[in-house]
């Protein structure tokens, strides 16, 4: 009788054994899919003056068409945030004063209607590309697993003329928007 629960307990053991090897496997493979699945890189934009931006982004470089030989800021921001607000005007500037050579696409992230944003864009001037952030947030979970983004805004992507990131800054800074720009092209 021993000898028969000896057996029996072995069977079930290993019976036991074969069903976690199992589990534990399919739990491996479930995490290699998932981290080995091919996150979306393209990303299409369209501002609310009709530009359509189309966006190839690859080993720190944002390939936008549209934006070749320029250099660009790709900007996260909210008409409720006090700190975007303040760089509007800043941004109006540089836009003018250097339109040949720099341009800005700004994405709204806190979810206003495009009448609300246009009626911004209005009351400020605004000179550069306002995009609808509503509808994108494939990109901000791409900026978060490629750059470790978090949500903070205003968020600014310094691109060089190939598309180059050359800064990456997030929430409000002591310096100006012309500093960072500066800044960033030295680094190049």
């Amino acid at each position: 009788m021993t000898k028969k629960i000896t057996i029996l307990l072995s069977i079930l053991g290993a019976l036991i054994l074969g069903i976690g090897v199992l589990f534990y496997t399919k739990v491996l493979e479930i995490k290699q899919t998932n981290s080995s699945a091919v996150m979306k890189s393209n990303f299409q934009l369209q501002a609310l003056n009709g530009n359509i931006f189309t966006i190839d982004a690859k080993n720190r470089k944002f390939k936008i068409t549209g934006m070749e030989g320029k250099i660009v800021f790709l900007k996260i921001f909210g008409w409720d945030c006090d700190f975007c607000q303040k760089e509007i005007p800043e941004l109006i500037k540089l836009k003018k004063s250097l339109s040949d050579t720099f341009d800005v696409i700004a994405i709204e992230a806190q979810n206003h209607t495009d009448k609300k944003s246009k009626e911004f864009i209005k009351k400020y001037g605004i000179n550069y590309n306002i995009v609808s952030g509503n509808n994108h947030q494939d990109f901000y979970m791409y900026l978060q697993k490629q750059y470790g983004w978090e949500g903070v805004i205003p968020l600014t992507i310094v691109l060089s003329r190939d598309g180059k990131v050359l800064a990456f800054e997030e929430g409000s800074k002591s310096y100006s928007l012309s500093e960072l720009l500066k800044a960033s092209l030295l680094k190049k």
